[in-house]
């Protein structure tokens, strides 16, 4: 399908394609955004609002107002925090409820 997978301009102009399926977190980063991927990063020019509206809905979650998570990379978390790859991630009262519903609990 084409939500994916997106195409990052590198510095050189480049366009590389990116599957999103292996986008494990977005981070802001001023009027910039860092994506990091399985394999590598990028530091696009667009705002982490704009790639929330652009990056597949079922497969990321907004969890603090400068964060976008894969949900598929999560390893595990607590009502504060997040843990993807060698991170941790705050888990903020104002999406937490959002967060909450996205992924499958059992207890």
């Amino acid at each position: 399908m084409m939500d994916d997978f997106l195409f990052v301009k590198q510095s050189n102009g480049l366009f590389t394609k990116v599957d999103s399926r292996g986008i494990v977190l977005v981070e802001a980063s001023g009027g910039c955004s860092k994506i990091i991927t399985t394999s590598s990063h990028y530091l696009v020019n667009s705002t982490l609002g704009e790639l929330e509206g652009i990056l597949p809905e079922a497969h990321f979650c907004r969890v603090n107002r400068s964060c976008l998570v894969g949900i598929g990379h999560i390893s595990g978390f607590t009502v504060e925090s997040i843990f993807i790859l060698d991170k941790e991630v705050a888990l903020t009262k104002a999406y937490a409820e959002k967060f909450f519903e996205r992924v499958k609990v059992v207890f």
